[in-house]
């Protein structure tokens, strides 16, 4: 379904761009009913009040969503900051948000929250299972470690006349 904001009511498009706002500000990727509700209910407009009647204020649903949702990442990297001792020294973490937004994309924030949060690979203890996946750890690592040194005295061919290898490998099991 397409949505056309130009075929709205002025009421209509302003609940629109507060729910993108919330939405952004909750640092989430996408734009649900949650954040059209939260716009209503924070509105200035007749179902408002209806809503806070009810029992659906804008604090309470605000509440539920991080409750149910979580912080996006995006919100994550501006959760911690103290406003009032940025306010103190003229910096304004909205609009650093819209700076950020406005130079790199609106889902700039959301990508660099994603990558702060990000676990390191696992690796992986012990020794792998395969023969295969030894022969490429050995392959891989074979630059990172120089070769043992051969105990003076140990024989250069292995028995039925073959060769032993230039670098010697840890026996794996």
């Amino acid at each position: 379904m397409l949505i056309y904001p130009d075929t709205f009511t002025d009421d209509a498009r302003t609940i629109m761009f507060h729910a993108d706002a919330h939405a952004r500000r909750l640092g989430h990727t996408h734009r649900g009913g949650e954040h059209f509700l939260l716009a209503l209910a924070a509105a200035d407009v007749p179902v408002a009040t209806v809503l806070r009647e009810h029992g659906v204020t804008p604090g309470r649903v605000e509440e539920e969503i991080v409750h149910l949702e979580g912080l996006g990442p995006a919100a994550a990297l501006f959760a911690g900051l103290d406003t009032g001792a940025l306010a103190a020294v003229g910096v304004d973490p909205g609009a650093v948000r819209d700076r950020i937004e406005a130079s790199f994309g609106t889902e700039a924030l959301a990508r660099a929250g994603q990558a702060a949060h990000e676990k390191p690979p696992r690796r992986p203890s012990g020794l792998p299972a395969g023969p295969i996946a030894r022969w490429r750890i050995r392959r891989h690592t074979a630059h990172m470690a120089p070769p043992r040194p051969v105990p003076p005295g140990t024989p250069r061919s292995l028995p039925g006349g073959r060769r032993r290898a230039s670098r010697a490998y840890p026996a794996y099991p």
